[in-house]
This record gives structure tokens, C-alpha cells and sequence, in this order.
């Protein structure tokens, strides 16, 4: 499927330093992150609409509308929109380890690191 990156959006919704929310959306097939970890910090998705595939450390899972994933500090993962249709969800940082100033474009540095 042929990546449409004009209909990914991301808006910070919560700026905090224990934790930090963001509402994002992609077009079908597209390819939101390469393999990466967090050190610091747990990274997890609630599906609000449409259909998100996950790779986390060996497993693969594809999570649908309300379906809720939580990847914990030190493992890899990346993510996707397999499916025919637009999805939308809410990630969350806890803490926030610099994601919302990664994500608003003033971050200096941030906890990620590329895996694989």
C-alpha cells in the first residue's frame, strides 16, 4: 500500500513532566516510527478509530478501535497502519523524557534510541 504523509497529523494534548499526551493520525499503509526503544520512559497507545499494527521486541499485533497497548522502557518496537482505512490514537509518555518538546520541534535531546 503507497504512503500518504499528507494525512499524518500529531497535536500535543497534555505537556507534562510525568507524562505527556498526544492525538495523531496516518492514511492506510502507512509507516508511523522505525525500530526504537525508550530508556526512560513507558510508551503506550489507545486506538481511537481504524486499525494499528505493532512490532514489539518479537511479536507483531494489530490492535483495533479501543484496543490499548503499552510498550515498556528498553524494548523495541515500531508501528504501522496496516489496514484500508485512516486510524487515529492517543500516545502516552510516562514521564514525558522529552516527547513533547521532540514532537512541538524544540526538543534539544530526547529518550529514544534506534533499534535493530
Amino acid at each position: 500500500m503507497a504512503s500518504n504523509t499528507e494525512q499524518r497529523e500529531v497535536a500535543v494534548l497534555v505537556a507534562r513532566d510525568d507524562l505527556s499526551m498526544t492525538r495523531a493520525s496516518c492514511a492506510a499503509g502507512e509507516q508511523m516510527t522505525k525500530p526504537h526503544l525508550h530508556h526512560e520512559h513507558t510508551d503506550a497507545f489507545y486506538v481511537l478509530e481504524g486499525e494499528l499494527t505493532f512490532e514489539i521486541g518479537r511479536e507483531t499485533t494489530t490492535v483495533g478501535a479501543g484496543g490499548f497497548v503499552a510498550v515498556p522502557p528498553n524494548i523495541a518496537h515500531s508501528f504501522r497502519n496496516a489496514g484500508a482505512e485512516p486510524a487515529r490514537w492517543l500516545t502516552i509518555h510516562a514521564p514525558d523524557a522529552g516527547f513533547a518538546a521532540f514532537i512541538s520541534g524544540t526538543a534539544v535531546e530526547w529518550d529514544v534510541s534506534a533499534a535493530g
